[in-house]
């Protein structure tokens, strides 16, 4: 849930300063309606996520507390056992710093809630909070643990991992949502804008897939080391699962490249609206198909995250 939590926060301001920034800036006669749910799906959504988060981390450090004691849940809500998992272990420093990002992040979602600012250069700074919160699970992860002579290496490549996750997959949510209020609209300047959009979302999620195959290797690399512990160790199986509904998703992400996206135009007519509403709404029901492989995934990372390495 945490994880989860982590990539949809920075995919939303991912979303709204990469992918939908500059074709809103190309398109003054725009009409209000996707301006108005950008601003909403900033400032709503985003609050709602921001609260996910902080109330998951706050139940991670209990259940980490009740593991590293070997106590019960209700006896690991000591102070005294806090207060040594904080300040005396690795994880502990962490979630302090993470925490205090978080809150600073909630502070500036405040802020420019109540200023309702459409400048662009205020979202910055929540946006660089919400993607170092991404990045730092890193530091709770088997890479944070690699001692070895290429640790930083490792540590390096998995924080990469993570911050392009918040662009594929973590975009496909504020995706699906931009793709609802387009169906229920018949204004041919907002259907011109969204295709926009979707193809820079196509770009951006061809880089990012390329990306994390790579990053991915890497972390095989360091974390499995042969084809005959992916094969039969507890971990590359998991992993090997993960890689099969990772191959899904791109299948899906093809699908759209290639068929569905090349039947929305970016120059229509407004008569001619209604012929790309079966494109849009297949579109849509595959981003949905996606995000839901994509949750699996975040779930076998998070089993991936307390499972042994084949190569520990």
């Amino acid at each position: 849930m945490h994880i989860c939590a982590s990539v949809l926060l920075a995919s939303i301001f991912v979303f709204k300063l990469v992918i939908v920034g500059p074709p809103l800036k190309r398109s003054p006669g725009l009409p209000t309606l996707l301006p108005e749910f950008i601003l909403r799906l900033l400032y709503n959504f985003a609050w709602k996520i921001w609260i996910v988060e902080i109330v998951s981390s706050l139940l991670w450090l209990w259940a980490i507390s009740a593991s590293m004691t070997g106590v019960g849940f209700v006896a690991a809500l000591s102070p005294e056992i806090w207060s040594t998992v904080l300040f005396g272990t690795q994880f502990g420093h962490v979630w302090i710093i993470r925490s205090t990002i978080g809150l600073i992040l909630g502070s500036s979602l405040w802020l420019i809630a109540a200023r309702r600012s459409r400048m662009s250069y205020p979202e910055i700074l929540p946006a660089a909070l919400a993607m170092a919160q991404l990045v730092s699970l890193a530091w709770t992860g088997h890479a944070a643990a690699d001692v070895g002579p290429y640790g930083s290496v490792h540590l390096a490549n998995d924080a990469a991992h993570l911050a392009v996750a918040a662009f594929w997959p973590g975009g496909l949510v504020p995706l699906a949502a931009l793709l609802l209020p387009l169906l229920k609209s018949k204004q041919a300047a907002l259907s011109r804008t969204t295709a926009q959009v979707i193809r820079r979302f196509s770009i951006s999620s061809l880089i990012a897939v390329a990306i994390l195959w790579l990053t991915g290797l890497i972390n095989s690399f360091f974390l499995v080391g042969s084809i005959q512990a992916l094969l039969t160790g507890t971990y590359g199986q998991i992993l090997l699962c993960k890689v099969v509904l990772f191959l899904s998703m791109v299948g899906f992400g093809a699908w759209n490249l290639f068929v569905l996206k090349p039947k929305l135009a970016i120059d229509i007519p407004a008569k001619n609206f209604t012929c790309q509403e079966p494109a849009t709404h297949s579109l849509l029901r595959n981003v949905l198909w996606e995000i839901g492989f994509g949750t699996v995934i975040i779930m076998i990372v998070a089993i991936l995250g307390i499972t042994p390495p084949t190569m520990r």
